[in-house]
């Protein structure tokens, strides 16, 4: 026992599984984006991304500085301009974006715990553990909001460009002569702009850094300048939007509230590992209070002797960078309510803000499992196996979910305005119908792929009539739609039960072989599961007949393992 914990850092055996732990946490937020994924843009995004690059391509090249409520999304806006010009804009080069924004976030904080263990003789084994506690805590499924959307890469870019740019900077503070780190600094301070509204914080933080370590004039001198430059850019035809509230009004008229709105804000991954309710509001409320107590206890040791402390220093303003984050988001969003607070994409900021508290502690810790071995290795594997019971949330299957965003598709493609369906993409407006119009006539997105491309080109048009075997299944539901009575809604279930296939997209025809509609598998039916087979489960399918065909004998056609399947529309 004594030889696992010595004194020469982790075992093979050690080293293994905390490797192992990091890799699940990888893996299965992987599996939880994939579980999730559509092509099928969601919300923000036909604006954003679709519309914008429509937009781009017709030449409104101002849209890259405009703004997205608050924020002037450059860097995101350019990935979306990636993945339409040459991944056909379906959202899985955005998805990887995002797992790639994070490992370089884990980069980053590998070459922090490093820096911060340089004179220890076991950093290589320290700075390995934490690397891997590192990975399982920036990979958490609780931020599955901001993972497992493809429109949330700047919610990563805006945490990790201002914490790389005071991470670089305090080599500079430490060496005067290291100008090309302060050229690269300065360039990821102005660069911050371009990820979202808090990102202008960092460059005026970098200026008060600078301050603080006492760096040469002149680049304390370039860092305000650069500050006033890019404030000015940013305000200049700046408007607040109409929904938020006033930070300036927040402040004065509900102070309390604003404070535990940021206390709940960056306690926010306690208060989702410690159950939520009041247990987990006073595990928010604590943990925060201990990373204030952390930031300030570090910042006033920096500040006696900040070349030496210089990185210490650079984590300290990391972490009011990320408060500033907390308070500016509670000005404009408060008038939601203060557990508002909690909500699963604001849990990055968290995150990374607990990351770097861990970096200022770290030596600390060191020294505690050198006194007391057995008892701290006890006391820090609960957090990460309180971890992993959550992680597992990332299994879960979203069958249902992801089925429900491409019917929405569906009927954008068709031009059936099901309002209740395809609310679950995005509100139903003018302005958004123009846009999936647009779409659907320049086969963008996921009306470029199959099995929506063209569908609607097809309706009226015969098909040709061959023998084929009778599918399994049935016409459960045929319901008006309120918004549209050119159509009617379907839904049932089909399968070829002889080779146990279910199909993709199932063609609606009359008996004359006239295509009357179409609808989409993949809604989970249990209870056919029950009686055919598992291997039945996902064949529940919904879609959309033209009302003129009821009354009518119309066959389900089924399009990969062909079977059809005739019955009467009522």
């Amino acid at each position: 026992m004594h030889r696992f914990f010595s004194e020469q850092g982790l075992t093979r055996t050690a080293a293994a599984l905390a490797a192992l732990v990091a890799t699940i946490f990888v893996v299965l937020a992987i599996m939880g984006t994939v579980r999730m994924y559509s092509p099928v843009p969601f919300w923000d995004m036909w604006d954003a991304t679709l519309n914008f690059y429509i937009a781009i391509n017709d030449g409104a090249s101002w849209l890259w500085w405009a703004q997205h409520n608050e924020h002037r999304i450059v860097l995101s806006r350019l990935l979306f301009w990636l993945d339409y010009q040459f991944f056909d804009g379906l959202s899985v080069f955005l998805l990887a974006m995002n797992y790639v924004i994070v490992a370089l976030a884990v980069l980053l904080f590998f070459y922090v715990s490093r820096d911060r263990m340089a004179h220890e003789s076991a950093r290589n084994h320290i700075v390995f553990f934490a690397t891997c506690f590192v990975t399982a805590w920036l990979y958490q499924w609780m931020q599955y909001e901001n993972l497992a959307w493809a429109f949330q890469s700047q919610f990563f870019l805006a945490q990790l460009v201002p914490l790389c740019a005071l991470y670089i900077l305090h080599r500079p503070a430490r060496n005067k002569r290291a100008h090309l780190a302060f050229a690269a600094a300065c360039l990821l301070g102005i660069a911050s702009a371009g990820t979202m509204a808090n990102g202008i914080l960092a460059l005026p933080l970098m200026t008060a850094y600078a301050l603080a370590a006492r760096m040469r004039l002149w680049q304390t001198l370039t860092l305000a300048v650069l500050t006033a430059v890019i404030l000015g850019l940013y305000f200049h035809d700046y408007f607040s939007p109409g929904h938020h509230g006033s930070l300036t009004e927040t402040v004065l008229q509900q102070p309390l509230q604003l404070a535990l709105y940021v206390a709940l804000y960056l306690g926010s991954p306690f208060y989702h590992l410690f159950g939520t309710g009041i247990s987990g509001t006073a595990a928010a409320v604590v943990s925060t209070t201990l990373m204030a107590v952390i930031a300030f206890t570090c910042l006033f040791r920096s500040l006696r002797n900040p070349r030496d402390n210089a990185l210490q220093l650079a984590l300290v303003f990391c972490i009011i960078y990320l408060a500033g984050t907390a308070v500016g988001t509670g000005g404009g969003r408060l008038i939601f309510g203060v557990y508002q607070a909690t909500s699963f994409r604001y849990t990055t900021p968290a995150l990374m803000a607990w990351a770097c508290a861990l970096m200022l502690v770290l030596p600390l810790l060191w020294q505690a499992w050198r006194r007391y071995p057995v008892v701290s290795t006890g006391l820090m594997m609960l957090l990460p196996a309180l971890m992993l019971v959550h992680q597992f949330e990332a299994a879960r299957g979203q069958q249902a979910l992801v089925t429900t965003r491409n019917v929405a598709a569906l009927a954008l493609e068709l031009g059936v305005r099901d309002e209740p369906q395809i609310r679950n993409v995005h509100e139903l407006s003018v302005g958004f119908l123009r846009i999936a119009d647009t779409a659907s006539r320049e086969n963008l997105s996921v009306f470029g792929v199959y099995p929506w491309r063209d569908l609607k080109q097809t309706l009226g048009q015969h098909m040709p009539q061959t023998q084929s075997p009778v599918c399994r299944g049935h016409l459960d539901i045929v319901s008006d739609i309120d918004t549209d009575p050119a159509y009617l809604r379907v839904q049932g279930w089909l399968l070829n039960d002889e080779v146990q296939v279910i199909p993709e997209l199932i063609t609606i025809t009359d008996a004359g072989g006239q295509i009357a509609g179409y609808a989409l598998t993949g809604m989970p039916r249990n209870d056919v599961a029950d009686v055919v087979g598992t291997h039945a489960r996902l064949s529940g399918f919904q879609g959309y007949v033209r009302s003129e065909f009821a009354g009518d004998a119309i066959v389900l056609i089924a399009d990969t393992a062909r079977c059809e399947l005739p019955t009467e529309l009522p």
